[in-house]
């Protein structure tokens, strides 16, 4: 199965797995020193470019954005509406002055680029190739007892098994959920308690595929591949594009 989805995905592979994971870290480095607008500006329009060349899509970065804003902006303007109101009722309290409110959007701005980064790295790099470079970069760590094959093939096993699960969950249990709500013949309380009962049949299956990772573990190898560093005509442009965000970002 692994050999398969190599096969299949590595014609999507636009960078070396290697160059592209430390584009990524570097592209993360920067942006913590990202401060002013026009900063912010450029190293927008740059992962937009970089989004478009690596071929996502609007989707993609729709996904990022609503995510984005559920983890981290949303409870921080929560928090926010809840420092003002106590400001307004209780004397003595932090004030909106107090709340530097600027440099904490600068911040969540810093954030924003270090989760798009690393969602884009993983999103456009088969994951595959990924333990590949990993088992190659890591295996001096084999030689004071860590067993780091065994742990790639668990991640593998892993993986597959959470994008069956995902699959599943799509097909199957949202076609659950929507019957229960199409159903105008059942009141709120017995809705809920039906699509209690799909979640916890969904994660009492989920632990029972304790026994398929294993199997897997045992019969996923990751050894066989060998992880060679390409360098061509795309690795040299993206080292380049990193090298004129930073002259443009310095000016």
């Amino acid at each position: 199965m692994l050999e398969n989805s190599m096969d299949i995905k590595s014609k999507n592979v636009e960078l070396d797995v290697g160059i592209k994971g430390i584009l990524a870290i570097l592209l993360m480095a920067v942006s913590a020193f990202c401060q002013g607008r026009l900063d912010f500006i450029i190293f927008s329009l740059y992962l937009l470019a970089v989004t478009i060349l690596l071929r996502s899509d609007l989707r993609f970065i729709l996904k990022n954005l609503i995510s984005y804003g559920v983890i981290f902006i949303l409870p921080y303007f929560l928090g926010l509406l809840l420092s003002l109101l106590a400001g307004m009722f209780i004397p003595n309290t932090i004030s909106i002055n107090h709340l530097q409110v600027t440099e904490t959007l600068i911040r969540l701005g810093k954030v924003f680029f270090i989760w798009y980064i690393g969602s884009l790295y993983f999103f456009t790099t088969p994951f595959e190739e990924i333990l590949i470079m990993l088992k190659t970069v890591l295996s001096p760590l084999n030689a004071i007892g860590i067993p780091i094959l065994k742990y790639l093939n668990m991640m593998m096993c892993i993986m597959n098994e959470l994008t069956e699960s995902i699959s599943r969950f799509k097909m199957d249990i949202l076609e659950e959920v929507r019957h229960v709500f199409k159903d105008k013949q059942i009141g709120f309380k017995v809705k809920l308690s039906h699509l209690a009962n799909i979640l916890v049949s969904f994660i009492a299956n989920s632990l029972q595929k304790t026994d398929a990772v294993q199997k897997q573990v045992e019969t996923i190898k990751i050894n066989v591949y060998v992880y060679k560093m390409r360098f061509s005509k795309n690795e040299s442009l993206g080292i380049l594009s990193f090298i004129l965000l930073l002259f443009f970002l310095q000016k």
